[in-house]
Order: structure tokens, then C-alpha cells, then sequence
């Protein structure tokens, strides 16, 4: 394979993960707001943004695919990491933990004060 093919599947890649993990941040927050969630869905959507910020800090505050398509680059890092435009994915972190801050405090206010609302809009104390 070669290196502009590889670094555009890593591209892709990276563009998937970033696709699924700020759906995951966007349903943490939503839970967080609507006081509703299932847990099948909760705890996977609230471990995977988090367990990408350990990997990301873990790395020097730089993700690992963005690492493997600067290599491949010879060190340039003028080649693009992901399929966004560079001023958009320069705030790609910040936005993201704050979202999944705001998010993982609503829903922790929301355990330890028993307001989750079950399906019939009653209030529960814990996720269903």
C-alpha cells in the first residue's frame, strides 16, 4: 500500500472514531439534560470520550492516529489528521470535554439526587 493511501484510511479512520465519539458526547449530554437514559447505551456513550481523553493526555495531548499519519508523513505536520477543515479540528478537545463535562455533571447531579425519569415520566433514582 502506499503512503498517500495509508494516510488517508487513517484519515477516514480518525474521522469515524471522531463521528461516533462526539455522537456518544452528544447522548451523555442529552441524558444528562432530559434526566432519561438506558444504561445499555449510558455507560458505553460516557466510557468511550473518556477513555480517547486517556489515550490523547497518555500521548502528549495528541491523538495516536494523528501520531501514525505524522509519521507516515516524514514529520510534516502540514498534512491534515482528519477530514475537517484545520481551524475546526484545532478545538476538536476543548469543545469535547467541556460538552462531556457539562454532560457527566448533569447526570452525576442526577444519580445522587434520585431525578433519572423512567418511561412512564416518574421519577426514578437510578438509570434504567
Amino acid at each position: 500500500m502506499s503512503t498517500p493511501m495509508a494516510i488517508a484510511l487513517i484519515q477516514a479512520l480518525h474521522t469515524a472514531v471522531f463521528v461516533v465519539v462526539s455522537a456518544c458526547i452528544v447522548y451523555v449530554l442529552g441524558c444528562g439534560l432530559a434526566g432519561r437514559a438506558r444504561a445499555v447505551l449510558f455507560y458505553p456513550a460516557l466510557v468511550a470520550p473518556i477513555a480517547v481523553g486517556a489515550f490523547w493526555l497518555a500521548n502528549g495531548r495528541e491523538c495516536l492516529l494523528s501520531s501514525a499519519i505524522y509519521r507516515l508523513a516524514g514529520g510534516d505536520r502540514s498534512v491534515p489528521d482528519i477530514f475537517l477543515p484545520g481551524a475546526v479540528s484545532r478545538w476538536i478537545m476543548p469543545v469535547s470535554a467541556a460538552f462531556m463535562a457539562i454532560g457527566g455533571s448533569l447526570a452525576l447531579w442526577r444519580t445522587l439526587a434520585g431525578r433519572w425519569r423512567g418511561p412512564n415520566g416518574k421519577r426514578s433514582a437510578e438509570i434504567l
